[in-house]
């Protein structure tokens, strides 16, 4: 009866556990590094990544510092939209603090960085944490 009871045990446990499925960004956001503007009005469908800001930054290094190392080392660009303007969205039901990093998938939020989360700080901080969590979601070509 124990081995029984620890056997559903871990079969619950490894069925509860998701899955993380990682993609590749739309081609046209490969092989260069830009920051591309947009806001609520032409929030383009597909595989993507939106750096929103704000007007000021709390960090002590500049987050877009971080961001943009990451873009020119791997040639991806990602769109860009100030916080306000996300706010008008259908992304901010989830994202309710800036600056934030959305990365979507078949026009869907699949993951964001939590500017009030003390787990996401390293990330705004630091490349290479950077780097290890947004390639837990996207691929680099």
């Amino acid at each position: 009866m124990k081995k029984v009871l620890i056997f559903l045990s871990l079969i619950l446990l490894l069925g509860c556990t998701k899955k993380i499925d990682k993609f590749y960004l739309d081609d046209k956001y490969y092989g260069k590094s830009e920051f591309i503007k947009i806001d609520s009005n032409n929030i383009p469908k597909g595989n993507y990544i939106i750096y929103t800001y704000n007007s000021f930054c709390a960090f002590p290094i500049h987050c877009e510092t971080i961001f943009k190392e990451f873009m020119d080392k791997n040639n991806i660009s990602f769109y860009s939209m100030p916080f306000e303007e996300l706010k008008t969205t259908k992304f901010h039901d989830k994202v309710i603090y800036g600056p934030s990093i959305l990365i979507i998938k078949d026009n869907e939020l699949v993951a964001y960085l939590d500017a009030e989360s003390d787990d996401d700080i390293s990330k705004y901080q630091d490349v290479e944490s950077f780097t290890n969590w947004i390639t837990t979601y996207i691929y680099i070509k």
